[in-house]
């Protein structure tokens, strides 16, 4: 039986960088001019940088190995705004209504300290009557008096853990 003939060669290459654009946005509408005293104010530029030398990484090593701050420059400063009236204007209507008045509930209770109280209750409800039936029963009967003292155990050690240990805050 004869070879087949090769088939021919294919030549491959790099995808396009570009995307191609499925949906191109629409132009903008254009809006006729308005009066000079009519205009928007200019928009707001943002947040500038106080520091106008580039940071390297190299240089972020170096002041890391001395121990220093790292960006010793302190943050751009905000410009005041209208935003910043209608929060002083909000500010002052919550102060004369007494909202910004934090007042300490003297029976509030923080988890810890509910968890406890519990415990001591708990503690006492639990291990009272278990060796007071320790004490009457005696070590005469081995077994009441080997499962009272267990159950006094074993419900401590799990009161402790829940209540010290086990952060369920």
């Amino acid at each position: 039986m004869p070879d087949e003939p090769d088939p021919p060669r294919k030549f491959y290459g790099f995808k396009p960088r570009e995307f191609e654009k499925a949906n191109v946005p629409p132009a903008p509408p254009t809006i006729a001019p308005l009066t000079p005293a009519a205009s928007a104010p200019a928009p707001d530029p943002g947040s500038v940088s106080r520091a106008s030398a580039r940071i390297d990484v190299r240089d972020l090593n170096r002041l890391a190995a001395t121990g220093q701050p790292l960006l010793n420059h302190g943050p751009a400063a905000v410009r005041e705004n209208e935003i910043h009236g209608v929060l002083r204007a909000n500010l002052a209507v919550a102060d004369v209504a007494g909202l910004n008045e934090v007042k300490i509930d003297p029976r509030h209770r923080t988890p810890h300290q509910r968890r406890v109280r519990f415990f001591w209750m708990a503690l006492i409800a639990v291990n009272v009557p278990l060796g007071a039936f320790a004490w009457w029963i005696g070590h005469t009967m081995a077994i009441p008096f080997a499962s009272a003292i267990a159950a006094m155990g074993f419900l401590t050690g799990r009161l402790i853990w829940h209540t010290f240990f086990l952060n369920t805050d």
